[in-house]
């Protein structure tokens, strides 16, 4: 009912959803049936193999004791063959007497007596054709009760050993003595089959309604039912049970399983009948489960096959409805050739757009986004005939601050460089980000011979010339090794490593992988870094822009240095002046905003590098130089006022000075002009004057006094002092008060 209203929805009603629902459908149900079927084989196989595992416990039990009977009676013979009345009776039958014939049987009584599952013992003499029995005694053998016993003694007459299966008894017959080379007489042991049959049953714990015993003529052992015995001997006179198996048999209209198994050295052999209701019990327990597993995967599977087709029918149903136009009318039935229009349509716009999708592929195999890069080169349609390529990367760069956002400048310069390339080589390129142009060159040999690089060099400079005067810009060129192209991303990834190195690269230069390799030894200039120190630290910008210039002339524009050292010595001898600094004491700390070394990665060639290092020591200097106009504080300045301000009546100098402050004169001269604006001596007399003046308008003490108090010891020179700074005379300066 749940199916039936199921497919009553309108999703239903479209052919290519049912369709698809049973193709998914189908495709988890196949699948389930097989892995259901083959399980069901191994369980039944494994039903089987654990019964027959069983039975062959069973019946190789049963087999044991058979041969440990057997292996009794085998004893018993070699027993009564050390007995010497035995021998002699055997061998001498004539001088044997009634009392030695009755000793005899009392010891084979006893013997008898001793073992519960021998019923009687006859044993023949072949000299006298004698028997003499355990039970009843001596009797000649035509007048023998047990006749069938002497007409097999006669008739096996060649045998060792043999047995007899009898109505009642299972009679064993041995040749005796057994150490003598030819038998004298037969030793005949008589078991009761019933007691036979208990002993082995009741040894091995077995249900004896399934354990046949059966004989080398095929008679079968056992105590069941003549019908069931002779059911049996049918059976196995068809011989059609394998022993190595349990095969399927019909006995009296009920079914078994059989396993039969010879016993080794009598001929004997042992079946085992296995009611197949049991391993039917079995394997219907196993199978219900697996059914239940299979209704449960069986809902999946629809379950899944139903949300599949609702998914992948969904798109086609919109694709459809724009085909048709239809909206939520009912589409055409021809559904597939709708689509399969619609699909045609695709492909003639994709062959339109083939260019572009060719750029992409070329782009995702540099960047290793495909596998078995050559036949997706071969499926896009690329005709390259050699087995090596190359990966040649374009960096181009406006020469002009204008140019930098002309929208067409990329394919104007991509359409420039790839003609110009083609030219030459087989090549296929791609757009790649920001300034960078990808190309894969095809080349016969792997490496990167002379006259390759001439052809690269000559190309080159075709397209750089067109780029300098037509377009504007600079142009570099990053070449691989010519590799297979399984290897083309691994090239590309080198270039792109070579990249991050462009600071230290010409503006307008070719750059090969091959010659970057070596790891030449790089001599480090630190007789350049010492001049260029020196010449920040004096402030001195002419020198310190020399020592960059000489830098870059020795280490830049014509060695063949791996680029990763030079960027790294660059980074390594800004560092070491900003270090400098340090140890001289300069908080560095916001002069770190402005100098950022590791700013150089954005410099896009050897030019833009060197105008960074001009710019950054520039800035330097600038530092240092603000540095020293702001400095207004200086112990030693305080500590020279101080001094002149307590010693001022006193000739002072300098030089005394300075060695009373414990630094040198220049040093300190210096920084009392840079802290005060004013020279030591200008200071002083200042100081002194403004004392004079107070002399003056204090006391009556006369000119040469007052200016010896102030430290003038020639009142000539405290006139034109005084004068100098006050614009009159001690003496007009005291009458002006």
């Amino acid at each position: 009912m749940f199916l039936k209203r199921l497919t009553k929805k309108p999703v239903f009603n479209r052919s290519l959803f049912r369709k698809q629902l049973l193709s998914y459908f189908i495709t988890v149900l196949i699948p389930t049936l097989m892995i259901v079927s083959v399980y069901s084989y191994t369980i039944s196989e494994d039903l089987k193999s654990q019964l027959k595992q069983s039975s062959d416990n069973s019946v190789q039990r049963v087999s044991k004791t058979i041969q440990d009977i057997i292996d009794q009676i085998n004893f018993y013979s070699l027993q009564l063959s050390f007995l010497p009345d035995m021998n002699r009776m055997l061998k001498n039958p004539s001088e044997f007497t009634m009392y030695d014939y009755y000793q005899l049987k009392e010891q084979v009584r006893n013997q008898i007596n001793s073992n519960e599952l021998f019923d009687s013992v006859y044993i023949y003499s072949s000299l006298n054709e004698r028997f003499m029995t355990s039970g009843e005694g001596l009797y000649d053998a035509a007048a023998f009760y047990d006749q069938p016993v002497l007409k097999q003694i006669r008739s096996h007459s060649d045998e060792s050993f043999w047995y007899e299966v009898r109505d009642n008894f299972i009679t064993f017959y041995k040749a005796i003595p057994v150490t003598e080379s030819k038998p004298l007489g037969t030793l005949v042991v008589n078991i009761q089959k019933d007691r036979f049959l208990n002993t082995i049953y009741s040894l091995n714990n077995i249900d004896d309604q399934n354990v046949y015993i059966v004989d080398s003529n095929g008679n079968v052992i056992s105590a069941h039912n003549e019908a069931e015995q002779g059911a049996l001997n049918r059976f196995i006179g068809e011989k059609n049970v394998s022993s190595s198996s349990l095969q399927k048999v019909r006995m009296n209209d009920r079914t078994y399983l059989a396993h039969i198994q010879a016993v080794q050295g009598n001929g004997w052999t042992v079946v085992n009948l296995i009611p197949y209701d049991v391993y039917k019990e079995l394997l219907a327990a196993k199978m219900s489960k697996l059914l239940l597993i299979v209704l449960v995967v069986f809902l999946i599977g629809l379950a899944v096959a139903y949300t599949f087709a609702v998914r992948m029918y969904n798109p086609w149903k919109k694709i459809i409805e724009v085909i048709t136009g239809s909206g939520n009318s009912k589409p055409s039935d021809d559904e597939f050739l709708l689509v399969s229009g619609a699909i045609s349509s695709m492909i003639d716009t994709i062959k339109q757009n083939e260019p572009v999708m060719r750029d992409h592929l070329i782009s995702d195999i540099l960047r290793n986004n495909v596998s078995d890069n050559a036949a997706r080169l071969e499926q896009a349609g690329f005709a390259f005939q050699e087995p090596y390529f190359a990966v040649i990367v374009a960096v181009f760069d406006a020469m002009r601050p204008e140019d930098e956002e002309d929208p067409q400048r990329k394919l104007i310069v991509y359409s420039m460089v790839s003609e110009t390339l083609k030219k030459y080589f087989p090549v296929e390129g791609t757009i790649l980000d920001r300034s960078k142009l990808g190309f894969i060159v095809n080349l016969p040999e792997s490496g990167m011979e002379d006259d390759v690089r001439q052809l690269i060099y000559q190309c080159y400079s075709e397209m750089n010339g067109v780029a300098q005067d037509e377009l504007n810009i600079s142009l570099q060129l990053i070449v691989s090794d010519a590799e297979p192209t399984d290897r083309l991303h691994v090239a590309y990834e080198q270039i792109r490593r070579m990249l991050n190195y462009k600071a230290v690269i010409n503006r307008n230069d070719i750059v090969f992988l091959q010659d970057h390799k070596s790891e030449l030894k790089l001599v480090y200039p630190l007789l350049l870094q010492k001049q260029l120190i020196h010449s920040v630290t004096a402030m001195n910008i002419v020198k310190a822009n020399q020592c960059v210039a000489d830098l870059f002339e020795q280490y830049i524009y014509k060695s063949k240095y791996p680029f990763e050292k030079l960027q790294g010595m660059i980074v390594v001898l800004m560092s070491s002046v900003l270090n400098e600094l340090l140890k001289e004491g300069h908080d560095i700390g916001s002069l770190n905003d402005e100098v950022d070394i590791f700013k150089l990665n954005e410099c896009q060639n050897n030019d833009e590098l060197y105008q960074f290092m001009i710019t950054h020591i520039r800035k330097i200097i600038d530092f240092l130089e603000a540095q020293q106009d702001k400095q207004v504080t200086n112990q030693y300045v305080t500590k020279t006022i101080v001094y002149m301000e307590a010693h001022y009546g006193s000739s002072l100098s300098i030089t005394e000075i300075a060695e009373e402050i414990g630094v040198s004169s220049g040093h300190l001269s210096r920084t009392f002009k840079a802290e005060t604006g004013k020279s030591m001596l200008e200071y002083l007399t200042e100081f002194r004057i403004n004392k004079s003046k107070e002399l003056l308008s204090s006391c009556n003490d006369s000119l040469h006094e007052i200016g010896q108090s102030v430290g003038y010891n020639d009142v000539q020179s405290f006139i034109r002092f005084f004068k100098k700074y006050e614009g009159m005379t001690p003496g007009e300066y005291r009458k002006s008060i």
